[in-house]
């Protein structure tokens, strides 16, 4: 218990010590500019920041993104248990999927954007941009964990006979388990990323991205900066409550 509340206390003493160094930073950098219109200041945005709580567009805003991630994590979480279940089951089946993985990372999100905007519009390109980024990294991270046993493991099965169901519940998901909270936590993140940054291109009506976009179009600066600042708080509560939630569940595993 005392090693607990000693790491959390070792851990948020690290959290303000990056939050003080950032805002340091942002101080004497906004004072350098000396331009509201290019970096506000402290005091600018967090001004912004409490006129953007109090803003209905904003919370319509941001569920409208919330959900369109909401979609694409489900999505990308069903494609990835399939094709990691079919990966471990058959090799034929990952020599295949391997390259396509490798391939949808390289992809160019702002090119593949504009192309899904023409292809399924405004309203699905962010979704599909999101499946299309985060079901790589769930893929290519959950395999990476798994190669990582022993390969005895592996043959110990195949002479005992086990069946690929057997060998997934009693050697894979074990495996892979301990690591599921932060492969999923950080995909979530990259998530709504990607989303934001499609709302953007794709002029998503009631979404995060098109707030900023509209801010961007009317130099509103601190405005802009207050959004990007409640992108990344909800990014990260996210990616906490993800995290721990999973973690909990899966405590057996450990």
């Amino acid at each position: 218990m005392k090693g607990a509340v000693k790491r959390i206390s070792v851990d948020a003493a690290y959290i303000v010590a990056v939050v003080g160094i950032t805002l340091a930073v942002w101080a004497i950098s906004a004072a350098a500019v000396d331009s509201e219109f290019v970096l506000p200041s402290i005091g600018a945005t967090f001004a912004a920041f409490d006129d953007v709580l109090r803003y209905g567009a904003f919370w319509s805003g941001l569920s409208g993104t919330l959900s369109r991630c909401l979609i694409g994590f489900v999505v990308s979480f069903a494609l990835f248990v399939v094709a990691f279940m079919l990966s471990v089951a058959s090799p034929h089946f990952a020599r295949m999927i391997d390259p396509v993985v490798s391939a949808l990372r390289s992809l160019p999100a702002v090119a593949v954007t504009l192309i899904l905007v023409l292809a399924v519009g405004g309203y699905g390109a962010p979704v599909v941009l999101g499946v299309l980024v985060i079901m790589p990294i769930m893929y290519s991270s959950a395999r990476a964990r798994v190669a990582t046993m022993p390969k005895e493991l592996s043959e110990l099965c195949l002479l005992w006979g086990a069946s690929n169901r057997q060998k997934l519940n009693a050697l894979w998901f074990p495996c892979l388990a301990s690591g599921l909270p932060e492969i999923l936590s950080t995909a979530f993140s990259y998530n709504i990323k990607a989303v934001v940054g499609a709302e953007i291109l794709a002029q998503t009506s009631g979404s995060l991205g098109m707030l900023m976009k509209i801010a961007q179009s009317n130099l509103q600066t601190a405005m802009l900066v207050a959004y990007v600042v409640a992108a990344v708080v909800v990014s990260v509560i996210a990616e906490a409550v993800i995290r721990l939630g999973l973690r909990a569940a899966l405590k057996r595993f450990d």
